[in-house]
């Protein structure tokens, strides 16, 4: 027998076990704030490789969406991920850069450096970090730093930057 639960003006939930013996139980945690929402994410490549000054951050423009659930990812102006939805999110990236130096791939939140990875002798630098957003004004934005010349790899997958939804606040 199935349990439906109706809302007062549309939409439905409805709760169907097995029809084998023996006990089944929904759990449902005792927390505040919103279970199961439809909260983003995306991931986004760059299209071609960039040229840019040594030893000087500069902002990664991702501008090929592989994905973007709630179109929370801008990849044609700002090229910064501004989730609607407040909770945790899960945010990476990475490139590889044309030295062998130092490659440092950082992660701004809100206009300021929050977090970075350094890499050292290796051309490929990633990271993955959780962050909570507030669910209207925050984002994220990629920067990357490299005492070459090129940030290469653009096309081919070692270079992205993405996000998503873990749970709520």
């Amino acid at each position: 027998m199935a349990l439906v639960i109706k809302g007062s003006s549309s939409g439905q939930v409805t709760i169907d076990v097995p029809a084998t013996a023996g006990t089944n139980t929904l759990t449902i945690p005792a927390l505040t704030g919103t279970i199961g929402t439809s909260a983003g994410g995306f991931r986004a490549q760059r299209d071609a490789d960039d040229t840019v000054s040594a030893s000087t951050y500069t902002k990664l423009q991702f501008d090929v969406q592989e994905f973007d659930i709630n179109s929370e990812y801008d990849h044609t102006t700002n090229f910064r991920f501004t989730p609607q939805t407040a909770g945790y999110y899960l945010i990476g990236g990475g490139f590889r850069g044309e030295s062998t130096g130092t490659n440092i791939f950082a992660i701004y939140f809100n206009g300021s450096l929050l977090f970075r990875k350094v890499s050292e002798n290796s051309k490929f630098v990633n990271i993955q970090v959780p962050i909570a957003f507030n669910g209207s004004s925050d984002y994220v934005e990629a920067f990357g730093f490299t005492t070459g010349t090129l940030f290469s790899g653009f096309n081919t997958g070692d270079s992205y930057f993405s996000g998503m939804f873990m749970r709520s606040l």
